[in-house]
């Protein structure tokens, strides 16, 4: 039954994802932010381990070292685990994550 659930996400998901453990944080609401930390990663969207809790659909951004941001909206909530589907183009999106992942990771979210 997991195997099945899990094909049944990646097929809706469409793009290729890979393993992160990239630190940053997530603002939400006028003032709100919490720590975060990106599992997985494609070019439309992360699946982020949170310190504290995001309400479901969300507007966010996401803020990584060096100040890079993504905005996105949160589509899923599992505990503090959520998923955050990206604003932007696919490729604006991989250009961002091209200072963060290393070639083979790039050349996986580009199959």
């Amino acid at each position: 039954m997991q195997d099945a659930l899990k094909v049944n996400i990646e097929e809706r998901r469409g793009k290729a994802r890979i393993g992160a453990a990239l630190s940053g944080s997530l603002k939400f609401g006028p003032e709100l932010s919490t720590n975060c930390e990106v599992v997985d990663v494609s070019v439309t969207g992360v699946k982020v381990q949170l310190a504290d809790t995001v309400p479901l659909n969300s507007e966010v951004t996401l803020i990584l070292p060096g100040s890079v941001h993504f905005g996105g909206e949160v589509m899923w909530r599992h505990g503090l685990q959520v998923g955050l589907k990206f604003r932007n183009s696919p490729e604006k999106i991989a250009e961002r994550l091209s200072g963060f992942l290393n070639r083979d990771d790039m050349r996986v979210l580009h199959s």
